[in-house]
């Protein structure tokens, strides 16, 4: 395929493995899989055939399959779930679904290598007792046959949603769990997270004629479909019959996700050369003006989104209205709310960051949402403050202010996993807010330089691999120079709270001032403190933390006076001036509001 680049092919070999740690594996799959919809009754007829290379030390004699759509049926685990937690992400009809509204896989026959063998489903997952061990560095062949019914709307994928749209088919064929360093990871679903295995999708879509189609890879026969996927100057030949059979390919992904509805407009522009964006809609006076501001965006700030967290490595990505609220997906999204006033740029922000915090980097999501979501959030922070630099310092304190706010009202840490949340709230507040305040205040202490370059090595070290969230600090420790360990512990692992503030302003003789300072907290941190003079003039001090061992470099234009580390185990530290306490102003931690500080109004004197 003319959009493959040379150097990704050979993903597995031995150079890109020494960029992680010894030892390093994961799986790969080869998917070919065979569709087709009945527009009439909702139901889909799939093959599949799956290659899965098994590149652990480990001798696998079952795999595992999701089966997502089953989740979408009143009496589900998934709707127990949900009617015991009453989540609020969750869609009400789920619990009246009529049967002609339920979501499922049916399972027919599943073969390895050409031979049956037994499997049993438990609702969202399919266990697969294998004939024939899979040994290390050998391959299966497994064949599916399979067929299903498109649910409503819910949680993300289905048919008919809000605003209209006929089919947004995501989670929606067999997909092989994950299996890596951990095991198998075969999670049930309750409408959360994902995880799958990098590899390989040829995928055949037949539906009939009248619609349009987005969807992960690329279109192989798009000179033939049209719908705009034509090369320019191509007139798409006559269609006769009452179907069309897309082709779409697609590497280095870790699922396949697609949308069809007969009153897309499908739109494209080169963003870039080897990138082209294209946006698919139902044209209306609300919908049309916001789909057109995205454009705009999104070429615009796509030299800095690759300069602060690398580039964009797939051929295409698809901006899409469809779908339940708004899902990241390989090279595509989701979004339900288009309309004028919905805010659809920056919700497209965030879910196109997802291509590189989840498409790129295919962490499991299920143990480590915040290494997504929160990733995802910080990223559409940044760049949306670039885009209008008046509003980034209020853009940056968003999810501080949240968590300063919220904290004391929710007792899990963050580190805890997708599905074991035990609401909703909880969930959102951790996997979004508290996450993305996690990464401002490490840019606080680490210095912007360093964790720019952080991220970006993060970035290139496991772009395509599934790292966990001490591989990115790593990253960062390596990027900074420093020991980050301490914070990342308090700040993951903990509900430990950050609480600084100036405890006394005192004259020491008649020329000098003491400063006290005092963690009124348990999670000690690094300090800048500005002092202001009653003459207009200012001084900017810097206080390490002792277990940081380094310290963070600032720009050449802002001076600061640099003390010595403030120790863990010490809740007070004396600051001292060479000013008179008559000519001082005021004095302030943290001036700039970079970490979620619970009580700001000790801050300064």
């Amino acid at each position: 395929m003319n959009y493959r680049i040379t150097f990704f092919l050979f993903l597995f070999s031995t150079g890109l493995m020494a960029q992680t740690s010894p030892g390093y594996w994961q799986q790969r799959v080869e998917y070919q899989l065979d569709v087709r919809l009945d527009d009439q009754t909702n139901a889909v007829q799939g093959r599949e055939k799956l290659k899965y290379y098994n590149h652990s030390q480990d001798t696998l004699r079952r795999v595992f399959f999701h089966l997502y759509w089953n989740a979408f049926q009143p009496n589900s685990a998934y709707a127990r779930w949900a009617e015991h937690t009453k989540d609020f992400a969750t869609n009400k009809k789920l619990f009246d679904l009529k049967p002609e509204e339920i979501g499922k896989q049916e399972i027919f026959s599943v073969q390895q290598n050409g031979n049956a063998v037994s499997y049993r489903v438990n609702e969202t997952i399919m266990e697969v007792e294998l004939s024939r061990p899979l040994k290390p560095g050998d391959y299966d062949v497994f064949d599916i046959a399979w067929q299903g019914q498109v649910p409503v709307a819910i949680k993300r994928c289905g048919r008919d949603n809000s605003e209209g749209v006929a089919y947004s088919f995501t989670q929606w064929y067999p997909k092989i769990c994950a299996y890596d360093r951990f095991g198998w990871h075969a999670d049930p679903y309750i409408g959360r997270e994902f995880y799958g295995e990098f590899g390989s999708f040829k995928v055949n879509i037949t539906l009939p004629k009248k619609y349009v189609v987005a969807a992960t890879g690329i279109l192989q026969n798009g000179n033939a479909i049209g719908y705009g996927y034509e090369d320019e100057g191509v007139k798409p030949p006559p269609n006769y019959g009452f179907v069309n059979v897309w082709k779409f390919e697609a590497d280095n992904v870790h699922d396949f996700a697609w949308s069809a509805d007969a009153e897309y407009t499908h739109e494209k522009v080169k963003a870039r050369e080897g990138l082209t964006l294209h946006f698919f809609y139902q044209p209306s006076p609300d919908v049309t003006p916001e789909f057109a501001q995205l454009k705009d965006f999104a070429v615009r700030n796509l030299p800095f989104i690759e300069s602060e967290f690398g580039r964009y490595l797939y051929p295409q990505f698809s901006f899409v209205q469809g779908g339940e609220w708004a899902m990241e997906y390989p090279m595509m999204t989701l979004m339900e709310n288009t309309k004028r006033g919905s805010g659809l740029t920056a919700t497209a922000v965030h879910e196109w960051m997802h291509n590189w915090f989840y498409g790129m980097i295919g962490n499991n999501e299920n143990d480590f949402p915040w290494l997504d979501e929160g990733f995802a959030s910080y990223a559409a922070s940044d760049i949306l403050a670039h885009e209008t630099p008046d509003s980034a310092n209020a853009l940056r304190r968003v999810a501080t202010d949240v968590v300063v706010q919220y904290s004391a009202r929710v007792p899990e840490p963050l580190s805890t996993p997708a599905n074991l949340f035990k609401n909703s709230e909880d969930y959102f507040f951790c996997s979004y807010s508290k996450a993305e305040t996690f990464l401002w205040q490490l840019r606080y202490i680490v210095g912007d330089d360093a964790f720019k370059n952080g991220m970006l090595r993060y970035y290139t070290d496991w772009h395509y691999k599934h790292p966990t969230g001490l591989d990115f600090l790593r990253e960062m420790e390596r990027a900074s120079g420093m020991e980050l360990d301490w914070y990342y512990a308090s700040w993951i692992k903990t509900l430990k709270s950050i609480d600084y503030g100036v405890e006394k302003v005192a004259a020491d003789g008649a020329s000098a001032t003491i400063v006290t300072l005092k963690n009124y907290g348990d999670l000690p941190m690094p300090a800048e403190v500005r002092v202001e003079f009653r003459d207009g003039s200012s001084e900017w001090h810097y206080i390490p933390l002792d277990l940081q061992y380094g310290t963070k470099r600032f720009p050449a234009e802002k001076r600061i006076i640099t003390h010595d580390p403030w120790s863990f185990a010490v809740d007070t530290y004396e600051l001292r001036l060479d000013k008179s306490v008559d000519g001082i102003k005021s004095v302030t931690i943290d001036p700039e509001r970079w970490t979620a500080d619970m009580k700001r109004e000790n801050n300064g004197k």
